[in-house]
């Protein structure tokens, strides 16, 4: 089967940054799973995607715009050290998870910590960056309804780091 727009694929992935950096960090593959044309994957991934079938490998450059976008100086904001609970040591690139007003899941990342205030940053953490991401498609099948009412995250990554 070929994917498709109504698609629901499983692939291993790996994304370089700058030529040095991977993410995952560890720059092994990781596997996710995920629903085609719900914007959970960058637009440059899904549309290299289309077309191919099981065990294809491929790797694409993704420009910014491609993958997670620009930097939005906006999403970047200094918030009060009050704002955490005293026995949690921050560092510049912890991950927190928040709810937006309304009540979708929302992560930030830590910039900077100061004793009182600490700088943080609601964009992607690859917003910004061009990206080589290498993958290879481990399923493809028709999308069923259980699979496009988990829309929202679109994954079955069960927590943890999102490559979305």
């Amino acid at each position: 089967m070929k994917i498709d727009k109504t698609s629901f694929v499983t692939i291993d992935y790996l994304i370089r940054m700058g030529g040095k950096d991977y993410y995952p960090p560890t720059g092994q593959p990781e596997e996710i799973s995920f629903c085609m044309g719900w914007g959970v994957m960058p637009p440059g991934l899904e549309e290299a995607l289309m077309g191919l079938e099981e065990n294809a490998q491929q790797k694409v450059l993704l420009s910014a715009a491609e993958a997670y976008g620009e930097t939005d100086q906006e999403l970047i904001m200094e918030v009060p050290r009050s704002d955490f609970a005293p026995e949690v040591e921050l560092k510049p690139g912890q991950v927190f998870e928040t709810e937006d007003e309304e009540g979708h899941q929302v992560y930030f990342v830590v910039k900077e910590a100061l004793s009182e205030t600490v700088l943080i940053d609601f964009n992607h953490p690859l917003a910004g960056k061009d990206l080589e991401v290498s993958f290879t498609v481990r399923q493809v099948r028709e999308a069923t309804p259980e699979d496009l009412q988990q829309h929202q995250c679109g994954c079955e990554c069960e927590g943890g780091e999102h490559l979305h």
